[in-house]
């Protein structure tokens, strides 16, 4: 599933259906729960602790931006430049309506020209067929990658309606090391996360969208009913922050 496929899978729904399942600010990643906090508070802390290995005022090439819930925060409450990067026609639109700076790419194929201090994946260098050629790339262009991606310990394997061609944690260290990085730090959050299927669950409830036709709204459904009736196989698939440098 690559190129306009890609770009239909992400962009077929629409965005109030979308803003009744995510919420206001539009983060499309696991939450991370330090006590008992409420959802929206939940998606800004899995930002916000990623984001401790970014410098204040960093330039950042946020790579897979969605619908910039992460660069916004990056940008408001770090003061960094952000460029986003997404293959979605809709997420773009979305993002320059946010005031950000966008570019549509689908990132097998392209990495944007430039340098930045920060190249930032939050749960999307896993939907690449070639991540270590994107690694590659980023190479010249980036100082350092803050990374958090699902994988696989089980084998590799497709996710996500075929969306996500999910690898092993050794798999992404290797190809860093590989492509010339120096891993400084890497930590499974998967534990912290563990509630985000519920409240996903609870969005597609919400929005009407629960059994939806709509292959992205299915995977979505399928996905988050899986992991909260089964939530011991998260062992075999941990959540995991990568830095290099």
């Amino acid at each position: 599933m690559r190129g306009t496929d890609l770009d239909v899978f992400y962009s077929s729904v629409p965005i109030e259906t979308w803003r009744q399942i995510l919420g206001d600010h539009m983060h499309y990643h696991h939450g991370v729960w330090q006590s008992d906090e409420d959802w929206d508070t939940a998606l800004e802390n899995a930002v916000l602790d990623l984001a401790r290995h970014v410098e204040p005022g960093s330039t950042v090439l946020d790579l897979g931006c969605g619908w910039g819930g992460p660069a916004s925060v990056l940008k408001e409450r770090y003061g960094c430049p952000v460029r986003c990067v997404t293959v979605s026609q809709a997420q773009a639109s979305y993002c320059n309506t946010r005031g950000l700076d966008v570019h549509r790419a689908d990132l097998d194929s392209e990495i944007p020209e430039g340098t930045w201090a920060v190249g930032w994946w939050m749960e999307s260098l896993e939907h690449l067929e070639q991540p270590e050629k994107a690694l590659a790339q980023l190479r010249q262009r980036c100082r350092k990658v803050v990374i958090r991606a699902n994988t696989c310990e089980a084998g590799p394997r497709q996710l996500f309606a075929g969306s996500m061609p999910m690898q092993s944690t050794r798999f992404y260290l290797d190809a860093l090391e590989r492509t010339g990085w120096r891993v400084t730090h890497a930590a499974n959050r998967r534990a912290e996360s563990l509630r985000s299927p519920f409240e996903w669950l609870a969005g597609l409830n919400r929005s009407g969208a629960a059994w939806s036709g709509n292959p992205h709204l299915r995977a979505l459904w399928e996905y988050s009913v899986f992991f909260s009736t089964n939530p011991s196989m998260y062992a075999v698939y941990p959540l995991m922050d990568i830095i290099a440098e």
